[in-house]
């Protein structure tokens, strides 16, 4: 065989000249703060996590949810027996005596046939509006609160214009079955400074 005959081991296309490596590396010191980051996120998220839970079943969670129940249904009586229109007195009545309960509910009975005329007679109107409610004392277990507001009652005698009446109220309240009732009313009085 001659060296022109003789068969070539196949050879290979040059390989692509190596490109040089640009590496990035991050350094040790910055590893570790982002694992440090990492466990601190998760620290606090579970910190927050069990915090939450356990305010879910929090006592003063429940009782801070009952002292707006007895603000909010206090404001609403209180609007509720500070209204009335002569042109349509039973139905005012009747939801007086709605929102009431105990000795307050009694004394709404006990005169209504008198007051009735009066206030008939009287041809007033009067829209009241609750300006501050706050509950001064709750007793849940017992079922009893009482609030004090600051009422602005619209006065309109028939064909005359609307004077404000500004009352200050103290009320007491008592869990019924058909939930928190007023079970008295008192004016509070103005008392001058100094």
């Amino acid at each position: 065989m001659t060296a022109d005959t003789e068969p070539h081991p196949p050879q290979r296309p040059a390989p692509w000249p190596s490109a040089p490596q640009v590496g990035f590396r991050v350094p040790a010191v910055v590893v570790y703060a982002l694992v440090l980051l990492v466990i601190a996120t998760l620290g606090v998220a579970l910190w927050f996590g069990v915090a939450w839970a356990r305010a879910g079943a929090d006592d003063d969670l429940a009782l801070a949810g009952t002292r707006d129940e007895v603000s909010r249904v206090a404001s609403s009586a209180l609007v509720t027996v500070s209204t009335l229109d002569y042109r349509k007195v039973d139905e005012d009545l009747n939801r007086w005596e709605g929102a009431s309960t105990g000795p307050l509910l009694d004394e709404f009975k006990t005169r209504r046939a008198s007051s009735k005329g009066t206030l008939e007679q009287a041809k007033t109107v009067t829209t009241a509006t609750v300006l501050k409610i706050a509950v001064t004392d709750l007793r849940e277990r017992e079922g009893k609160a009482e609030v004090i507001a600051a009422v602005r009652v619209d006065v309109t005698p028939e064909g005359k214009q609307a004077t404000p009446k500004y009352l200050r109220l103290q009320a007491a309240l008592d869990r019924t079955a058909d939930g928190w009732k007023l079970s008295g009313v008192t004016p509070v009085p103005f008392t001058p400074a100094g």
